[in-house]
């Protein structure tokens, strides 16, 4: 892939469904929301790269725990399996992930810092429940707990077999 995307018109409607720079900018946000009010910090850009492909993949967000209880390290060794694709799918998210990142940035959803990502999700933000998006978008936000929760992101990245 030479960097540029198709015209929306002429991509795949699935991919043009799910992939789209809309949906990734939700995942990193909520993303980045939860992160920030777990510790307190800015959710590091590399991280934004990693939370897409658990989420917006069925088959792997089936398989999250309905609460943060059950520790990161814990899940991916139980859920082997699913996350044997992982690396592959992550690399093939990256640029869906940028595209979202650069609709997130201009619309100030997000802001980037030196330090990382902020998310402004506005507080009467609503979506409807029993949705795919909301799916998405709780995921999104467990996986801010469990990366704020993981250590170092050496030890994220490791855990998931993917290099940032």
């Amino acid at each position: 892939m030479t960097g540029e995307f198709r015209s929306w018109p002429s991509r795949p409607q699935p991919a043009s469904d799910i992939l789209n720079p809309a949906i990734s900018a939700v995942c990193v946000a909520w993303c980045a929301s939860r992160y920030e009010s777990e510790i307190g910090a800015k959710l590091p850009l590399p991280l934004a790269f990693l939370v897409a492909p658990l989420t917006m993949h069925a088959p792997t967000r089936a398989r999250f725990p309905r609460s943060t209880t059950t520790h990161f390290s814990r899940w991916v060794t139980e859920n082997a399996e699913v996350l044997a694709g992982y690396p592959d799918r992550a690399r093939s998210f990256v640029p869906y992930v940028r595209e979202g990142l650069r609709l997130a940035i201009r619309t100030g959803l997000l802001t980037l810092y030196s330090a990382g990502l902020t998310a402004e999700i506005a507080p009467h933000s609503k979506i409807a429940k029993d949705t795919e998006l909301r799916s998405i978008a709780t995921s999104s936000a467990l996986c801010g707990s469990w990366f704020a929760r993981a250590g170092s992101i050496e030890n994220t990245f490791t855990q998931l077999g993917v290099r940032p």
